[in-house]
């Protein structure tokens, strides 16, 4: 990972952690009242939360919820967060009735999971934005060739570029040649004969292939020798509208195609 986005990703981790502490706090006085309570110490409250929060941050990290290229909005990324929630509010329970036996309030538990839940959703629809800014400005950015200049091809190019992407398409070669010279917005370099050329002369971090796939096995070698990031998407191989998942048989990843996908393959 370039080292400016590390550098954010560290800024988004530990306002995580800052607001996880501020849904404590805010569950703690909402229920409360704006004042410290002595039949329900905060001292005693907030320790424990402390105690969970190292916890939770994990639990963030083993669901993903710090994937660079995720949607905000996404279904996924919505059901993480709620799963966060939930463990922070139960790992909570269970540490504050183990060390102090009794517990003051179960209305704190439900204002701390909607908090939790809200106080990240919207953070991470800020940080969002400031990674869009950060591309726009070419800060943290990996650049990415077009293998293809097909429509497919174009309609990466405009997505990537619309959505500020920190993909960020610079260059396409087209195997089979032909008259045209810019890809959407973003110079086509020629043939297959210039590909290592290209590679060199952008500094090419990430290569996407949308076409021509009787060179996939020479680029993705290169790929792989180089140290280049290679994506391809499935519709290359054929596969449309969402019917494809990665899934595992016996540790071993296979490509999964089915006709029919029902809301509970977003679940399991």
């Amino acid at each position: 990972m370039k080292k400016q986005l590390i550098y954010l990703k560290v800024l988004q981790i530990i306002v995580d952690a800052l607001l996880i502490l501020a849904a404590f706090a805010l569950a703690y006085f909402l229920r409360i009242g704006f004042y410290f309570s002595t039949e329900f110490p905060f001292q005693s409250y907030f320790i424990v939360a402390l105690m969970t929060l190292p916890f939770t941050m994990l639990f963030m990290f083993f669901i993903r919820a710090y994937k660079l290229s995720q949607q905000i909005w996404s279904l996924r990324h919505i059901q993480r967060l709620t799963f966060v929630a939930l463990e922070n509010v139960f790992l909570f329970m269970i540490l504050y009735y183990f060390t102090f036996r009794e517990f003051f309030s179960r209305l704190i538990l439900i204002y701390l999971f909607l908090l939790t839940l809200a106080l990240i959703f919207i953070w991470h629809n800020i940080f969002r934005w400031i990674l869009k800014k950060a591309s726009s400005k070419e800060v943290g950015i990996y650049k990415a060739l077009i293998i293809g200049t097909n429509r497919p091809a174009e309609a990466i190019v405009r997505m990537l570029i619309s959505e500020k992407s920190h993909i960020k398409p610079v260059a396409a070669i087209n195997a089979h040649g032909g008259s045209k010279k810019m890809l959407h917005s973003i110079p086509v370099m020629g043939k297959m004969n210039l590909f290592e050329k290209t590679i060199a002369t952008h500094d090419i971090d990430i290569i996407i292939q949308v076409d021509h796939l009787e060179q996939s096995l020479n680029i993705i070698n290169y790929a792989l020798a180089n140290n280049i990031k290679y994506l391809m998407p499935p519709e290359l191989l054929g596969i449309f509208q969402g019917h494809q998942v990665i899934e595992e048989v016996e540790g071993m990843p296979f490509l999964k195609v089915h006709k029919k996908k029902h809301w509970w393959h977003n679940i399991w």
